[in-house]
Formats: C-alpha cells, structure tokens, sequence
C-alpha cells in the first residue's frame, strides 16, 4: 500500500516541481492540437500548452491544499490543546469548535467566493478559519488523557510552562494522529480549490486543474472530437492521482498512525 501510494504521488510532485521551472502557458499553438512532438499533451482551445498548463497549476491546486492544511491543523493543535490541557478552558473552547463545525465549508466556501477577491490567499484563508475544528476535535481528548501523566506531572513540578509541556512533552506523541488531521485538511483543500475553479469561482488569470476543467467543459467542441483526451483527463487524473496518494497514505499501517488503535489492539 505504501508503495502504490508513492508510485500515485510521483505524478503530482514531478508536475508541482516542474511548476518552479517552465514558463507559463501562452497561446502560441494551434487550437485543440493533438499530442504529438512540439506538444506533449497536445493544446487546449485556445492554443496553450497542456503540459505546462499542467505544471503550472500544480502550484495552485497542490499549493492551496497544503497551505490551508497547515494552517488549519496548527490551529486546530492550538485550541485543541489549550481545551485538553487547561480544563478551565475546555467547555468554552469545546462549544466554540462544536459551533464552527455547524457550518458547512464547501457551500460557504462557494458563498464567501462570490463576495471576496477570488484569490488563492482567500482560499487558503477561509478554508484554515473553517478546517480548523476537526483537529482540534481530535486532539483535545489526546491531551486530555496525556495531562496526567508522570512524564507530565514531573515537568510540571519543575514548574515548567503549559505552552512548553504542550509542545515538549505532549504533541510530539500525537504525531501520527497530527499527520493524520494534517493529510486529511490537504486532501480537503485540493479538492475545494478544484471545486471553485471548476465553477468558475477563481481568479482566471491564476492556472488551476479546476481552471482546465473549467476551460474544457465551457467549449462546445471539446465532446465533440477527441479534443477531451487531452483537456479533461491530464487535469482530472493529475488530481485523482494526487487525491488518491493521500488516501492510501491515510490507510497505511492504520496503528501507526492512530495510537488509539494501538491500545485497543493492546
């Protein structure tokens, strides 16, 4: 399982490297050119490499998805935390999370659009504001039952800070749950910011898998011919390769990665 999901995270990461290196796409081709030696994917509607269309909104699509999935799982570590380590704070902390998750993301994502500058920071922003209550839904119990332990009860009397218990004695033995939340908010990511492009919800000038499909759905002769083969499956399975890499890498070695798991197995 390891193994295949390296094999579906090659294709992603070469194009999201790829993305630092060539130039941007220009219309430079002839429309809805198959693939062949000048065009390795061939061209879109409008004479622009597929390829490095490809690349290029690899940055955008992969770029959004990880930035609002460190962000939100950071913040979700933070409130969390403080709910499962100072129990003082965990009833408001808890019901705040709890009223967060009333609100669905992707249709308030898709509501925020159409009043907010459609850029990728805001993507990335309102996707961490609303991502953020599921880690912290997870990690508090974690602290909860990790805030009486001897390790921790030593360094408290020592009189260390509950900031630096937190992070020294207590998250790093969350890891595999953290890495956990953290795969499951970029996975998240990626496929809103594909949502809002495919919809038309992104900036246009900003290149995006979604944005490809947008462009390839919106023409009426892409099913017409053969021109979808290479308009709607390199973007779609560019992003089911990098979708399905972080899936099986959620299914991998299940105990590893969840200690809850593992005390029940014990």
């Amino acid at each position: 399982m390891r193994i295949v999901a390296l094999l579906c995270a090659l294709v992603p990461l070469s194009l999201l490297l790829l993305g630092f290196v060539l130039p941007r796409a220009e219309a430079i081709h002839p429309p809805f050119s198959p693939p062949g030696r000048g065009n390795l994917l061939g061209t879109d509607d409008v004479g622009q490499d597929i390829f490095s269309q490809l690349a290029s909104g690899g940055l955008t699509t992969i770029g959004v998805g990880a930035a609002a999935g460190v962000l939100a799982t950071l913040f979700g570590l933070l409130v969390g935390g403080a709910a499962g380590y100072w129990p003082r704070l965990e009833t408001g902390l808890t019901r705040f999370t709890d009223l967060i998750l009333t609100f669905p993301r992707l249709p308030l994502l898709v509501l925020l659009s159409l009043y907010l500058k459609p850029n990728p920071l805001n993507a990335v922003v309102v996707l961490a504001l609303f991502g953020w209550p599921s880690s912290a839904r997870t990690v508090r119990p974690a602290v909860s039952g990790l805030r009486e332990a001897g390790h921790v009860q030593i360094a408290k009397s020592m009189n260390a800070s509950g900031l630096y218990i937190i992070f020294r004695h207590i998250l790093p033995q969350l890891t595999p749950l953290i890495l956990v939340q953290l795969l499951l908010e970029i996975r998240f990511g990626m496929v809103a910011q594909t949502g809002l492009a495919f919809l038309g919800l992104t900036d246009p000038s900003v290149p995006s898998w979604g944005l490809m499909l947008f462009q390839a759905f919106r023409h009426p002769q892409t099913f017409l011919g053969p021109y979808w083969l290479w308009t709607v499956l390199p973007p779609a399975l560019a992003l089911a390769l990098a979708v399905l890499a972080l899936s099986l890498s959620l299914l991998t070695d299940e105990r590893q990665l969840d200690p809850r798991l593992r005390r029940e197995t014990t």
